[in-house]
């Protein structure tokens, strides 16, 4: 005798265990590889980030740590004076005023030289003759600090005691009344004219020093005869 089972009824049996066991394994192994998946996501992009902060960090220290190509900066930083005006006085007070053209102080200069175009002195110790806005030389540096004045190119000095100098450079100790040229030079005075290579000048004129390759043409003064001498 055999027995059949009614027709529908089948799909009411419990589902074997053979068939569900399986499916739990795949479901259990997919959810691990999203986890992995998931954590590997993760740490790639925290990797990235890291990465992206330490190029930001380079870029900022070589940006600032390198030189700039245009010294824009360094030249706008200059002080440039238009018709300047120095005052002062040497060791005997006497008063001396400096002018200019132009005067330019450069902020990278620590010594804090001014540099100045076409000077001109207004002092006792050196005469301008009637013009006193006669120019000395075309170019100068004058230290505050040690109140020296530097001339170049061009240079022509007067002393109150009739004496010329013309040169290419010319040293002004303002404190001391002094003057001292390291390059060729063509004075005149009362006694006559002479070129030297190098010269000084001391005691506001009083006394001229010439050095090297010496050349003078003195001129005597010529003096009347007396009453009593015979033509």
């Amino acid at each position: 005798m055999s027995t059949t089972a009614t027709p529908g009824l089948e799909l009411l049996q419990p589902t074997m265990h053979g068939n569900w066991e399986p499916r739990r394994a795949l479901t259990l192994s997919a959810a691990r590889r999203r986890t992995a998946f998931v954590r590997m996501l993760r740490f790639a992009f925290i990797a990235a980030i890291i990465a992206l902060l330490a190029l930001l960090a380079v870029q900022l220290y070589i940006g600032s740590s390198g030189a700039p190509t245009v010294p824009a900066e360094a030249v706008s930083t200059d002080v440039r004076m238009v018709n300047p005006r120095i005052t002062g006085r040497d060791e005997n007070l006497t008063p001396y005023a400096l002018t200019a053209d132009v005067a330019v102080r450069r902020r990278d200069n620590p010594t804090g030289l001014t540099e100045l175009e076409r000077p001109r002195l207004d002092y006792d110790f050196l005469n301008t003759g009637p013009n006193p806005s006669e120019v000395l030389a075309q170019t100068g540096t004058f230290d505050p600090a040690n109140r020296i004045l530097d001339l170049y190119s061009d240079v022509n000095l007067n002393t109150d005691n009739g004496y010329s100098f013309a040169s290419q450079h010319a040293r002004i100790f303002l404190r001391e009344e002094r003057v001292t040229g390291e390059l060729p030079v063509t004075g005149s005075g009362p006694v006559g004219t002479i070129t030297a290579d190098r010269y000084e000048i001391h005691e506001g004129g009083n006394r001229v020093i010439f050095e090297g390759n010496v050349h003078a043409r003195i001129v005597q003064a010529r003096t009347a005869p007396s009453e009593g001498e015979d033509q």
